[in-house]
């Protein structure tokens, strides 16, 4: 039998229907919207978790243009047998979709903004005059037209709202963004006689303060709440779709790879990695290769000592517990906390369980690595972070060192270190470099138990890496600063270090048997290397 096409990069809810694409059902998200009947509702959810979709749907079935021919595209779904059906078709409706405007400047961000809203404007022969007044009152402006044209209130639909701040934010020139915006959406949503009511998507709750002052009739739905149940894919959804495809003898790695999401209490997998998976019919990593993914980059760049320690954690599988806050402000990305709940609310983490301080009162959520997919780009993410992009050579690298061939290792790694540390990062701090060299190494989580700054026979070594299969080399690290004419001496220092402290009597007693013990020593871009396998 001649199967669905699969909807791999289709977010149009009509081509989907008419094209009979495999389309999983989620239009009761209409009857759960009308039967809270927010004025604002905000649905925050990592990308390409089925926002843009679901925004779609509900521009076909609340339009009030084209309605008899859009009420064709429900008849096989829920909600057409379902008393919400009377509400298709009767309002006027603005749709905006924000998702694209990823520009380096203001003038260009500012500038695609006015496209879009000169592309609604005229498909009522209106045209939008060209100053900063009418662009930030558009929505009002249209709302009353609409209004006055239907003699019925408007729906307001803005998808990804926050993606030109997250933009803005990188680039530079966030204070105009956040000015303009504040301006936009109060005047569109917050006391707007002609408003019904209005829908937003986005990954991040931005601060009230922040874009929302004022709109007192804003109801959000985040992941950690998630009432609206109606973003990514369940259990029972996955399993109907592996059996279509014929690929449910998959089941279980699919799991592997793209479930661990937990939506409130609810888990899920990833759509996107499932659609494309159901149609290349490969276990690869699909999600992550869609964005810049810049802020796992910033959470790198940090270069904190309670950052490393807890990715060291979530690489070996367990979690962390960490103080999470839903209302995410810019100017506060500097604080470790941000960082995580950014981490969280864009997918890159999940949170299984929260617990409540009987001292404090404060609220905190065990976070982790949900999946292989993201797992996968953590390393990624770590090799090209900590080595400029020079992924392959990395790989041949750790192969040598794994193998325990130490003279070429030591001679891949001189090479690599010079290209990867800048001048500007380094300094006289032993810090830098342990963080550099933990970075590189904690991509071997999957080999190794990772630990560092541990006690071990009389003292405390740097960075141990005990190999899980005991059969292969445990590694030892200790390092060293020095002067450009002293690396030598230090490097054989922090060696026999390793051998006078017995350092590795903790993995000997574990039953590894060999161990590679290696000394460096680290002055700007010059670094010196002593090693020995014992």
């Amino acid at each position: 039998m001649l199967k669905k096409k699969l909807p791999v990069g289709i977010d149009d809810f009509k081509e989907i229907i008419e094209n009979n694409y495999y389309f999983i059902d989620k239009s009761m998200l209409i009857s759960e919207l009308l039967d809270k009947k927010s004025k604002v509702t905000l649905l925050p959810r990592p990308r390409r978790f089925g926002k843009t979709l679901n925004m779609s749907m509900l521009n076909y079935f609340f339009n009030i243009e084209n309605s008899s021919k859009n009420k064709e595209l429900f008849k096989d779904l829920a909600i057409y047998n379902s008393d919400q059906m009377k509400y298709q078709g009767e309002y006027p409706v603005i749709y905006i979709s924000l998702k694209d405007i990823k520009v380096n400047n203001w003038d260009l961000c500012l500038n695609k903004i006015k496209l879009l809203l000169e592309e609604e404007y005229s498909k009522y022969d209106l045209i939008l005059e060209d100053n900063r007044g009418s662009q930030e009152n558009s929505l009002l402006e249209l709302s009353k037209f609409l209004y006055e044209k239907y003699k019925k209130k408007v729906i307001i639909l803005i998808d990804e709202y926050d993606t030109p701040l997250v933009t803005a934010h990188s680039q530079g020139y966030y204070e105009e963004a956040i000015f303009f915006f504040r301006n936009f959406l109060s005047a569109g949503l917050k006391g707007n006689p002609y408003l019904e009511f209005s829908v937003l998507t986005g990954i991040l709750r931005i601060a009230k303060e922040s874009i929302f002052s004022g709109l007192n009739n804003l109801a959000v739905d985040t992941i950690l709440t998630n009432d609206f149940k109606y973003f990514g894919l369940t259990e029972s959804e996955v399993e109907e779709m592996l059996n279509y495809y014929e690929l449910n003898y998959e089941l279980e790695e699919v799991k592997k790879w793209y479930n661990g999401y937990h939506f409130g209490e609810e888990l899920v997998y990833n759509p996107w990695s499932l659609v494309n998976f159901a149609s290349k019919k490969r276990l690869e990593s699909y999600w992550v290769n869609t964005s810049d993914n810049s802020l796992i980059k910033q959470l790198l760049e940090k270069n904190d000592k309670k950052v490393f320690e807890e990715l060291e954690l979530i690489f070996k599988g367990e979690t962390i517990w960490e103080t999470i806050s839903e209302n995410i402000v810019f100017d506060d990305l500097n604080n470790i906390n941000t960082i995580w709940s950014l981490m969280l609310f864009s997918g890159y983490l999940t949170c299984q369980e929260k617990k409540v301080s009987a001292i404090t009162g404060f609220t905190s959520y065990s976070l982790r690595i949900p999946n292989q997919e993201i797992k996968n780009f953590f390393r990624q993410s770590f090799i090209e972070t900590y080595t400029k992009g020079n992924v392959h050579f990395y790989g041949t690298m750790m192969e040598d060192l794994f193998l325990g061939n130490l003279d070429s290792f030591v001679n891949k790694f001189k090479k690599m270190y010079i290209t990867a540390i800048s001048y500007h990062d380094t300094g006289d701090n032993e810090k830098y470099y342990h963080h550099f060299m933990l970075g590189l190494l904690l991509t071997l989580g999957d080999k190794y138990i990772i630990k560092s700054n541990r006690e071990s026979g009389y003292g405390r070594y740097d960075i141990a890496l005990e190999p899980k299969d005991k059969n292969n080399y445990g590694l030892i690290f200790e390092f060293k600063i020095g002067d450009k004419n002293s690396l030598e001496e230090k490097a054989k220092e922090a060696l026999n270090q390793i051998n006078e402290k017995k350092y590795d009597i903790e993995m000997k007693n574990n039953g590894v048997s060999k161990v590679i013990k290696i000394g460096m020593a680290f002055s700007g871009k010059d670094v010196a290397i002593e090693s020995i396998i014992d």
